[in-house]
């Protein structure tokens, strides 16, 4: 038996988040990866990987929103493997920056983790009501509070390398952010298996 279609609850008017979110994201990438470019912060680099990751995040969504949950779950899995493999440059680039030793501009870490902190506080706004659910569901409520995580993170950076004048609390604060998306992906790619396999229960049930 085809697995049946399971939309969320409001549906357009999930849709119209997706889009709000979507909008959101893509605005802050092209501010912090701009920051992270003249700022020579990993923190703030992290920060813009995560706001185009999850900008595909939310455009996917979008897309698949109405397919059957078996696609949604599968898609969930390629966020997360995305998630992992962002998260892999990331700690390249960051390992690049110990090497190279250029002290960040704090001023620039800490504008850009501020517009990202008010950023993902409306989008958790408007995510709060849509974040239960399916894996794809999960997957951009999960990923929305990782960045706010990732945000205060990248702030708190920006005062210690003020004090300090040294690179290594951004250095510190780029792994911690990579080890949020880490467990974030890991999160999203449990749900997500767990449904694959009760879909496969359930038809195996239903042709037994």
């Amino acid at each position: 038996m085809a697995d049946k279609i399971r939309k969320p609850i409001d549906l357009p008017g999930y849709k119209k988040v997706l889009y709000i979110v979507f909008g959101i994201h893509i605005f802050m990438f092209m501010v912090s990866f701009s920051a992270a470019f003249f700022g020579k912060s990993s923190s703030v680099l992290a920060d813009s990987i995560d706001f185009i990751g999850d900008a595909a995040s939310y455009a996917s969504s979008m897309y698949v929103i109405t397919k059957s949950r078996a696609v949604r779950a599968y898609l969930s899995i390629a966020k997360a493997i995305t998630m992992l493999a962002f998260s892999l440059l990331v700690i390249m680039y960051t390992i690049f920056r110990v090497n190279d030793g250029t002290i960040p501009s704090y001023e620039i870490m800490g504008v850009s983790g501020a517009l990202g902190i008010i950023s993902h506080l409306i989008c958790v706004y408007y995510l709060y009501r849509f974040r239960k659910g399916d894996s794809n569901q999960m997957s951009s409520w999960v990923c929305t509070i990782n960045d706010l995580i990732s945000n205060t993170l990248t702030v708190i950076a920006a005062y210690f390398v003020m004090i300090t004048n040294s690179i290594f609390p951004d250095i510190i604060s780029a792994f911690l952010i990579v080890g949020v998306a880490i467990y974030g992906a890991i999160t999203i790619l449990k749900q997500a298996t767990k449904e694959i396999k009760d879909i496969g229960d359930t038809e195996k049930f239903e042709t037994a």
